[in-house]
Formats: C-alpha cells, structure tokens, sequence
C-alpha cells in the first residue's frame, strides 16, 4: 500500500509542530518561572546554560538551581583551599578557615536537599535560606570585628547568595 505524499507530508508538519510547541512551552516555563524570581537574567541564564533544563519541570529546574548552587559553592571552597596556601596572615587564615567550614557545611546540605526536592519542600527551603545566612557569615568573618578586611571572597558570596534566593523564589512558585 502506497502512503501519499501529501499525508506524509502533513504528518511531518504536524510531528514539527509538537517538538516545536513542546520547546516553546519549556522556554514559557524557564521565562515565567525566572520572571517571578529576584534575580531574573541570572535565574534565565543559569537554567538555560544546564542542557537537562529544557525537558524538566519546575521541581527539576529547583534540582537544576541547587546544582548550580553546589558547583559555586565547591569552586568558592576551591578557591579558600588556594588562598589558605598562599598566606601567613593569622587573620585572614581564621576567616578562610571558618568560609571553608561555611562551604563543606553548605556542600552537604545541598546535596541532601536536592534528594528532597519532590518530598520535603519546607528542608529545601531551609537549606536555601540557609545558605544565604552562611555566605552572609563568610563574608561578615571579614567584615566585622577589630580586624576589619576588605573579603576576598565578596564577589563568590554574592553569586552564592544570589543563586540560593533563587533556590527559594522559585520553591515559593511550587506553592
């Protein structure tokens, strides 16, 4: 039996149509799900860069974040590892140290939130907020007190920081 061309024509059409809707309604989901977060551009740029993105959901694009989140916070971990090797100054080495316990601690808690994603929304949330408060620390550790020191870690806070309030903003948008 012969398929006319025609038919076939309109079926290939058609499967077009679907990959292209499907695409363009996980495109709505990242813009829309990023355009209620406090951080928009980083939220869309952060999401799109992850190529399982496209095909999650919004729990899958918290998942996405809080991957996000961990790579920040080992190459932050990363760096402290570099700048204890490179000074004698006693100060600074006490608030890398305590940014490095910040960091590890941060590290283990993502991971265990990541798994509870679909199940325990209000430890995400608390591990999202904490991390806000333990990039806050690690940058208070130089900020604060007698020995008051520009961080060398501001920059990686902020982003740190940043990438858990999108964490939250986005859990919020589950409900």
């Amino acid at each position: 039996m012969e398929i006319p061309v025609a038919l076939i024509g309109r079926s290939l059409l058609f499967s077009s149509l679907l990959i292209t809707l499907s695409y363009h309604s996980q495109a709505d989901l990242i813009g829309d799900t990023c355009s209620k977060t406090e951080f928009p551009d980083l939220c869309i740029s952060t999401l799109r860069s992850n190529p399982s993105s496209p095909a999650a959901d919004v729990k899958g694009l918290v998942r996405i974040m809080f991957y996000a989140t961990a790579v920040k916070a080992t190459a932050t971990l990363n760096q402290v590892n570099v700048l204890l090797k490179k000074t004698n100054d006693v100060v600074l080495i006490e608030g890398l140290e305590n940014c490095a316990s910040e960091y590890a601690s941060a590290l283990d808690e993502i991971f265990t939130a990541n798994k509870n994603v679909g199940s325990d929304i209000f430890a995400v949330k608390g591990v999202a907020a904490d991390l806000v408060v333990e990039t806050q620390d690690c940058e208070d550790t130089f900020t604060d007190g007698p020995d008051k020191r520009k961080s060398p870690l501001t920059v990686e806070n902020d982003v740190l920081g940043d990438l858990a309030e999108l964490v939250l903003d986005i859990v919020d948008s589950l409900g």
